[in-house]
């Protein structure tokens, strides 16, 4: 593929990196009415895989994104449609005319896109693109009945000629309820790299079975990019099933936009652990931190800015969930967050590793899956990851664990009322959720009744945050500063979640610890640690993970009543 790079060990390609970009902004366009943008959108597919060249903005977050691309040296010039339109049209044969009453030949035409170099037009802006110099290349109009005619006609004259790697489905009509225009972002992507794209019913029996032909064919290890209205969870079983995952980066109309961009923007970028305070660990207290989910969604890692940029961040110990595949598809705003981190963030992988999927679903693809995530943890630096699935078995767990270098396992979605714990002969710790933000009263009114309740310290609570229930941090800020009042408390990051709770890790920091104690000459208190340091390895050699907690415990608050505060950078 021209200009290309997309070497098998990659789920996502990299284009080539932008000399200069053209900016057409679009937002004040009528999405529902106005159907100019699919051209545009489609003709931007075909000249950046060439070159990126066409930066489109569809909603205010492009703007601001835009500023990184600015200190990249990249240059810009803002154009309107009709001109960019004309200065790009030699990229293009013709215009494709879909039908709008079979929506679906919609995504037809993109399919046909990328295969014939051909740009979607709706037939009320036929002679709009005529004047631009525009001639017809094709017309769906009357051609199908209905979607699964579409499809499959599809299936068997498009997808032998389309890239299999991976599969959108994108919404080709408009919705009232809320209202919301047919997916917009990622055609660029879709017809740059010729992949398929549909909208089949995984209820429907017949448009199930043909979903499964398509997902037969895809090798292993290959992405779908969303699903089929509110199909979510029947979409990531079937393509576990299949030894595929599920990448989100449709269903918002306006998201993931540019993604021919991005990806050819390649910089040097790993997240990093946060630092360890040694002044906060090893007390009697009720540990919390914060956790926002869904950063396996693409989506979410752009809207994620208006979070990330917010007053109070920084001031809240946050896990933050992104999706590994943004070192692939846009690696300059992955650099912007790792780059901009404070001491209370850390980044986690959304479930479930590289792709979400059910590892319970397929337990025997879970070996050829780690060995690809292990890959991607290891470009971006990741420590943590979330798994989603019913009735998970140990084993999956510990391969997780074994494969990725893990300091620990977050497990499950939602609030589940039981605190971390340790499977079989795993010593990295299990984290569920504990609780659920529902309100601040009630929140800070869980955590209360926790406190009291359950008298075993220390204790570590991880309260879920689902990222759509939020504007701001603000509420959390609230709660914050309630716990920080109340002695029963106390408030650290993920990473020093690890730090208490995986003995292992535990371990390699005390003798860490203990270096740094022999090099101040302080030799009574060495030899203390080290007592309590070969107690903690014996017990973790006969698998008592708690017992040897307890010891490195005491090696964390002899390390701060002697050296004040540390922090150690992992």
């Amino acid at each position: 593929m021209a200009n290309i790079y997309w070497p098998e060990e990659k789920v996502f390609p990299r284009f080539s990196r932008p000399e200069y970009l053209d900016i057409v902004d679009i937002r004040n366009m009528d999405f529902f009415n106005d159907f100019k943008f699919l051209p545009l959108i489609t003709l931007q597919g075909l000249v950046n895989k060439h070159k990126p060249q066409i930066y489109i903005i569809l909603r205010d977050e492009d703007e601001l994104w835009l500023k990184l691309i600015r200190d990249e040296n990249i240059p810009i010039n803002k154009m309107d449609l009709n001109n960019v339109m004309e200065k790009y049209r030699d990229y293009c044969k013709g215009y494709i005319i879909y039908d709008p009453n079979v929506p679906d030949t919609l995504n037809l035409a993109n399919i046909m896109s990328g295969i014939y170099d051909t740009v979607i037009v709706n037939p009320r802006d036929i002679s709009w693109i005529e004047g631009l110099g525009f001639k017809k290349y094709g017309d769906l109009r009357g051609r199908f009945k209905n979607r699964l005619e579409v499809y499959r006609w599809g299936y068997e004259e498009l997808w032998p000629k389309c890239s299999h790697r991976l599969l959108v489905p994108m919404r080709p009509y408009p919705v009232s309820n809320p209202p919301r225009p047919l997916q917009i972002a990622v055609r660029d992507y879709a017809s740059a790299l010729k992949l398929f794209i549909h909208y089949l019913d995984p209820h429907n029996v017949e448009e199930l079975s043909l979903f499964k032909k398509f997902l037969k064919d895809m090798p292993e290890n290959s992405a779908i990019l969303g699903w089929y209205k509110e199909c979510e969870h029947i979409t990531v079983r079937l393509a576990s099933e299949y030894n595929k995952f599920v990448v989100v980066t449709t269903g918002a109309p306006h998201l993931v936009s540019n993604l021919t961009v991005w990806s050819g923007i390649d910089v040097k970028v790993k997240f990093k652990l946060p630092p360890l305070n040694l002044n906060k660990l090893g007390e009697d207290k009720v540990y919390v931190t914060f956790y926002i989910n869904d950063g396996d969604n693409v989506q979410w890692d752009i809207l994620m800015r208006k979070f990330w940029d917010d007053k109070y961040r920084g001031k809240i110990p946050i896990a933050w969930t992104v999706s590994p595949f943004l070192i692939d598809l846009a690696p300059l705003i992955m650099k912007y967050y790792a780059e901009s981190m404070s001491e209370n963030d850390t980044f986690v992988s959304g479930p479930s590793g590289t792709g979400y999927w059910y590892p319970n679903i397929n337990p025997n693809y879970t070996e050829k899956f780690l060995d690809l995530a292990r890959k991607y943890f290891e470009r971006t630096g990741l420590k943590f990851t979330e798994i989603l699935g019913e009735f998970l078995d140990g084993e999956s767990l510990i391969h997780y664990s074994e494969k990725l270098n893990l300091l620990a396992i977050k497990l499950g979605y939602r609030g589940m009322d039981i605190f971390p714990y340790y499977v079989g002969k795993l010593p990295v710790p299990i984290i569920p959720g504990t609780v659920e933000y529902t309100d601040e009263k009630s929140t800070y009114g869980w955590l209360k009744a926790i406190a009291t309740v359950y008298r075993k310290r220390p204790l570590h609570v991880l309260v879920i945050c689902i990222p759509w229930r939020f504007k701001n941090l603000e509420p959390l800020i609230n709660i914050v500063k309630k716990l920080s009042r109340d002695n029963d408390f106390n408030l650290i990051n993920l990473h020093e979640f690890a730090a208490m709770l995986n003995p292992r890790y535990g371990i390699k920091l005390s003798k860490k610890i203990l270096e740094e104690i022999k090099t101040k000459k302080m030799l009574e208190i060495a030899k203390h640690i080290e007592r309590n340091l070969k107690e903690a390895e014996r017990k973790y050699d006969e698998g008592r993970w708690r017992e040897s907690l307890s010891n490195i415990m005491t090696i964390y608050r002899i390390a701060k009543q002697y050296l004040g505060k540390i922090i150690i950078n992992e």
